[in-house]
């Protein structure tokens, strides 16, 4: 273990919990806009905006985007640091976290389905369209707390077992042919990127992963029935990647965490090989990627600690997926989805460290491939980089994330 580095990793450690997590809420938001502690969530959306779901129904680029996506991380990390570490503070920040998913599951009135984030101001204001995405780590961090924190209370893991229970039943309510198999807003009608089936390479495992782990959570074997059936010729597709496809690193490292819990739940021999083949494709296809970030991190001059502006001071750009028809409508659903356009300053520092990390965890899950020293090197010499405790996103989250199962897989 370099101790240099893991100073470093400890600072990050120390500014998640400090600065980026809302103890109220029990959720990481996505960014500062002050360094003046009071004045850092100042530009989260009210609850009145969000009730005219402005500026968007996913409130993307609001802070609001993505707390159910670090929440899964930051439970990976603490899952780590428990068993590497001996950390005792992960028993009770761990329950914190299950406690901001539990929030975003239930606080809206739709049992099992998963809110991006809640609003700090009120404590239960979202945004009505979530994503794959963030039930894909929602799942994933309940399931990482109930296998890597038996310690705890009985209610506290009776609570994560309803919550994937109540997310696959949510699930199997919605993803129907009627519904075009999507997961559907908090208003009943359809989102954007909520599509289960029929769709790309890295999103086919999404589904059977969460019947996966309600089947794990629960015994039951009826969502073992469900995970199966999708699960048997959605891993065939699978394992057909598309090296030509312009990947994007949070493809890759959400598409290997679903393939990672497959691959310890299941124990039919052949199937699980299957899974663990399809990591090691997937591994060795992000390394390309990984090491193109490595080298835009080397270039890069500007400030990787810059602060995010206030979104209501940003240019606002419409989502193109939503013009269905330009001559006559350009609102999805009854709503305009337009997205703030973050300065340069701030997303190209952060856009590399949540790249950085993502693309070394999807690597390190891979028992079976590992990156050139000299790569791991320049990742480690660049997770160093920023000051965290001037730090400004939820970059480091991820660098975090891929830090930790370094250090499992002892090359970190």
């Amino acid at each position: 273990m370099r101790t240099d580095l893991h100073g470093k990793m400890e600072e990050a450690w120390s500014y998640l919990w400090n600065k980026l997590f809302y103890e109220e809420t029990g959720l990481f938001y996505d960014y500062l806009t002050s360094r003046e502690h009071e004045k850092r969530f100042s530009h989260l959306p009210q609850s009145d905006e969000i009730e005219k779901q402005f500026p968007n129904p996913c409130g993307w680029g609001t802070g609001m985007e993505d707390s159910m996506l670090n929440a899964g991380s930051v439970m990976e990390v603490l899952r780590l640091r428990k068993e590497m570490a001996a950390d005792k503070e992960s028993l009770s920040l761990a329950k914190k976290v299950l406690g901001g998913m539990l929030r975003c599951t239930y606080s809206h009135g739709v049992p099992g389905f998963v809110a991006r984030s809640i609003s700090p101001w009120d404590k239960r204001s979202c945004y009505a369209n979530s994503s794959r995405d963030q039930f894909t780590l929602c799942v994933y961090g309940a399931w990482r707390f109930l296998r890597s924190f038996q310690d705890a209370d009985e209610k506290d893991l009776k609570d994560a077992r309803q919550l994937l229970v109540d997310i696959a039943t949510y699930c199997e309510l919605v993803v129907t042919p009627e519904n075009a198999d999507n997961l559907l807003r908090l208003d009943g009608k359809p989102g954007l990127v909520c599509h289960m089936l029929d769709v790309r390479v890295h999103e086919i495992m999404r589904l059977p992963m969460f019947y996966a782990a309600a089947w794990d959570a629960s015994g039951d074997h009826h969502w073992f029935d469900l995970y199966r059936r999708y699960a048997i010729p959605g891993i065939e597709e699978n394992l057909r990647l598309d090296p030509a496809w312009p990947w994007w690193d949070v493809e890759f490292s959400q598409m290997q965490l679903s393939l990672a819990l497959l691959a310890e739940v299941e124990s039919d021999d052949e199937l699980r090989g299957k899974y663990l083949r399809a990591m090691f494709l997937t591994a060795e296809l992000s390394n390309k990627y990984f090491e193109a970030e490595i080298r835009k991190g080397k270039t890069f001059s500007g400030d990787w600690s810059s602060l995010n502006h206030n979104w209501r001071q940003m240019p606002l750009a419409l989502c193109g997926t939503t013009i269905q028809n330009p001559e006559q409508s350009s609102l999805y659903g009854g709503y305009a989805y337009v997205q703030p356009q973050f300065p340069s300053s701030y997303m190209d520092p952060y856009s590399i460290l949540r790249a950085l990390g993502n693309l070394m965890y999807t690597q390190m899950l891979c028992q079976d491939w590992t990156p050139k020293q000299e790569v791991l090197e320049s990742f480690l010499s660049l997770a160093a980089k920023p000051d965290y405790k001037t730090h400004g996103s939820d970059g480091p989250i991820n660098i975090l994330h891929g830090y930790w199962i370094g250090r499992y897989r002892k090359v970190c």
